[in-house]
C-alpha cells in the first residue's frame, strides 16, 4: 500500500482524495444518513466536470498553452463539495459562473508565467459575487469529518507540509476568541467542535496546501499558513459577507506570492548523456535565467499522451550547479517505468517543457565551519552534485564526507567531480551494496570517525531514506537533514 502510495503524483492522489469525498457523500445521503438527495451531488459534478473541462481547452488555445490534465477534475469535484449539494435548474447558471470563473483565473491572474488564485476558491467567490448563488462548503460536517481526517494525513504524508496545515488549523483555533463567531452560540450545538473543524480540515488539507500557490520553503509556508489563519479572523470579524473561506484564501494567496515569487521556467532541451549505468544527465537551456539554491528542486511538467497513474508532472532536483548555464535533470531509468520517463527520454533538441521553482530546503547550513555527512542512495546522489559542484566553482573550503551507495560500482555517477572536489575538502566513499551491503551503523563509524560531531544530509528513495533515518536516530544522532525523491520510481508491476 505504501509503495503504491509513493509511484502516485500528488495530483492523481488529490484526485483520488477528493473522489473518495463526494462517493462517501452520496453512499450516505443514499441511506439519508446525510440530508442531501444523492442524485444532486452527482448531478453537479458531472455538470462541473463538462464546464471546467470545456472553458480548460477554451482558455488553453486562446492563451496558447498547455493544458495540465489533472487540474481541471481537482477543481471541478472542489468546486462540488463546497457548492449546493441540491440541484436545480436555476443552479446550473451558478455553476457555469464558478466552473469558468474557476478555469479563466488561471490564465488571466498570472504572474511570471504561473497563476496566482487558487482557482476554485476564485471561482466560487466569482459565482457569489455574480450570480449571488453562495459556496455552503457542505462538506464540512460532522460524517464527512472522518473521510477528511484520513485523506488529509494521506495527503500530508505525500507531501510533507505537516507544518503549513497544522500552522493554519491551530493558530485559527488560537485566534478564534477574537473571530466573528459567537462562542456562546456553539453551546447549543451538539458537536460543536466539528462545527468549526470539519470545514477548516477541509479547507486546510485540500485548498490551502495547492503547490502552485503556496511558498517552496519550509519556513514561508509556516509564515503563510499563520498569516492565512489571520486574514480570515480579520474578515470575519470586520467583513459581513457569507464568503470569507473565499476571500482568505486569495488574500492568502497573494501573502504566498510575496513571500516567493517562484516563477514557471520554460526549459528548452539541447543534449542527454548517460552518467552511469541506466542513469542519463539531461541538459536543458532556461529561456529566463533564474537563481536556486544548491539542493533545491524543480516541480517539472512534461505533457504526454495516455499518462499514467502518476502523472504528468514530477519533482527532480537540480543537479547542476548555480554558477552553470545548464539546468541538469538526472534520472535513472528502470525497464517498464512510466510515461513521464519514457517521454522525458524520447525529448529531442530545441522541445520545451516547463517547470516551476525553485523549491525545498534541503540546502548547506550558512555556518560554513560545520562539519557535515552526506548519505546518498542510488540516484539520491542528485542535491550533493549540485552542492559539490558549486563548491568547487566558488572554491569555497567545507569538511564533507559523502557516504554513496549504489547496487552496483557502475552506477556510480559523477565521481570525476567528487574525485576533484577533494581539493576543498569532500571526501566521497563508494560503497556497492551487491559486495559490502548496506550502510550500517558500523559503516558509518569506520569511515566517518567524528561521526557525533556532524550534520548528516540524508537522501534517496523515500523508504532508504526512512530506514537510514531511523539508523542515525538509533545511534544517538539528533541533527539529520533528511530529502527524498517523488522523482524516482521502481519497475511497474
Amino acid at each position: 500500500m505504501l509503495s503504491y502510495l509513493r509511484n502516485l503524483s500528488m495530483y492523481r492522489l488529490m484526485l483520488y482524495y477528493l473522489r473518495a469525498l463526494i462517493a462517501a457523500a452520496v453512499v450516505l445521503s443514499f441511506f439519508e444518513i446525510l440530508p442531501y438527495t444523492w442524485w444532486h451531488i452527482l448531478a453537479i459534478l458531472f455538470y462541473l466536470i463538462a464546464v471546467c473541462f470545456t472553458a480548460n481547452q477554451i482558455f488553453a488555445r486562446l492563451f496558447k498553452v498547455k493544458t495540465n490534465y489533472e487540474s481541471q477534475f481537482i477543481t471541478a469535484e472542489i468546486l462540488t463539495l463546497i457548492i449546493g449539494p441540491y440541484f436545480s435548474i436555476p443552479l446550473l447558471l451558478p455553476l457555469t459562473v464558478a466552473g469558468v470563473a474557476a478555469m479563466a483565473s488561471k490564465y488571466i491572474f498570472v504572474y511570471q508565467k504561473r497563476h496566482i488564485f487558487n482557482p476554485a476558491a476564485a471561482g466560487a467567490l466569482a459565482m457569489a459575487l455574480t450570480a449571488h448563488e453562495i459556496a455552503s462548503w457542505w462538506v464540512g460536517n460532522l460524517y464527512l469529518l472522518p473521510v477528511i481526517a484520513i485523506g488529509g494525513i494521506i495527503m500530508m504524508w505525500k507531501l510533507r507540509w505537516w507544518h503549513l496545515s497544522l500552522t493554519f488549523l491551530l493558530s485559527y483555533l488560537i485566534l478564534l476568541p477574537v473571530s466573528f463567531i459567537n462562542l456562546a452560540s456553539l453551546e447549543n450545538l451538539k458537536y460543536p467542535f466539528a462545527t468549526i473543524i470539519s470545514p477548516l480540515a477541509f479547507f486546510a488539507f485540500v485548498m490551502l496546501v495547492e503547490p502552485l500557490t503556496a511558498p517552496g520553503r519550509k519556513k514561508l509556508r509556516i509564515i503563510y499558513g499563520l498569516g492565512t489563519a489571520f486574514i480570515l479572523v480579520l474578515y470575519q470579524r470586520f467583513v459581513s459577507a457569507p464568503y470569507t473561506l473565499e476571500l482568505a484564501l486569495l488574500s492568502g494567496n497573494i501573502l504566498g506570492r510575496f513571500l516567493d515569487p517562484k516563477p514557471t521556467i520554460i526549459l528548452k532541451f539541447q543534449k542527454k548523456l548517460e552518467v552511469a549505468k541506466n542513469i542519463y544527465a539531461f541538459y536543458f537551456e532556461p529561456l529566463k535565467q533564474f537563481r536556486f539554491i544548491p539542493g533545491q528542486f524543480l516541480e517539472w511538467q512534461l505533457q504526454h499522451p495516455h499518462a499514467d497513474s502518476r502523472g504528468t508532472r514530477r519533482w527532480f532536483t537540480i543537479s547542476s550547479s548555480p554558477t552553470q548555464p545548464e539546468i541538469i535533470l538526472t534520472t535513472k531509468f528502470a525497464e517498464n517505468g512510466s510515461t513521464f520517463k519514457s517521454a522525458l527520454k524520447q525529448l529531442s533538441q530545441g522541445d520545451e517543457l516547463t517547470a516551476v521553482g525553485p523549491a525545498g530546503d534541503f540546502v548547506l547550513p550558512p555556518d560554513k565551519s560545520r562539519k557535515l555527512a552526506f548519505i546518498a542512495g542510488g540516484i539520491g546522489v542528485t542535491p550533493f552534485v549540485s552542492i559539490i559542484n558549486d563548491l568547487l566553482d566558488t572554491n569555497q573550503l567545507r569538511d564533507i564526507i559523502l557516504l554513496y551507495a549504489a547496487k552496483t560500482a557502475d552506477e556510480f555517477a559523477f565521481q570525476n567531480a567528487f574525485s576533484e572536489a577533494k581539493k576543498i575538502g569532500v571526501n566521497a566513499v563508494y560503497i556497492p551494496t551487491d559486495e559490502q551491503g548496506f550502510i550500517t551503523p558500523q559503516t558509518i563509524k569506520e569511515k566517518i570517525l567524528d561521526w557525533p560531531e556532524r550534520l548528516f544530509y540524508v537522501s534517496g528513495p523515500e523508504p532508504m531514506v526512512e530506514a537510514y533515518e531511523k539508523m542515525l536516530s538509533s545511534m544517538g544522532i539528533k541533527n539529520i537533514k533528511r530529502d527524498y525523491f517523488p522523482g524516482y520510481e521502481e519497475p511497474i508491476k
